[in-house]
């Protein structure tokens, strides 16, 4: 009967575990498709990268038409030595909302941390080797 418990109780934890991972693999892949986009699937990376072995594509910039009058005022720039002008980031939020993440970023990683802890002693507790 106490064996059977046990076995129950390692059903049980290893089902938690697969679980855990399998979130945890899909927190991630949405935290990356968030961050660089959509990646394409496997089969259509696969098509997308082949080519033809015979038929190679060139790509080929054509000048743009440009009209006259844009003509007149790039001869007249072009007498004046141009001052590079830097382009100065523009905040788009509020400092404040970005410390605020930042604190909510190390509380959750503090937690996380504390959960790990009182996970691992529950798995010790359960099968006796703590």
């Amino acid at each position: 009967m106490r064996l059977r418990q046990f076995y129950i109780k390692v059903t049980l934890f290893g089902l938690l575990l697969l679980f855990c991972i399998l979130f945890g693999v899909s927190l991630a892949s949405s935290g990356m498709e968030r961050i660089q986009g959509p990646q394409p699937s496997s089969k259509a990376a696969q098509e997308a990268g082949k080519t033809p072995p015979g038929k190679v594509t060139a790509v080929k910039a054509s000048p743009s038409p440009t009209p006259i009058g844009d003509v007149a005022t790039k001869s007249k720039t072009a007498a004046k030595p141009e001052v590079e002008k830097k382009a100065e980031p523009v905040a788009d939020h509020d400092n404040s909302l970005n410390h605020v993440g930042n604190k909510l970023g190390d509380l959750l990683q503090i937690a996380s941390h504390h959960g790990i802890k009182l996970f691992v002693s529950l798995f010790d507790a359960v099968l006796g080797k703590g």
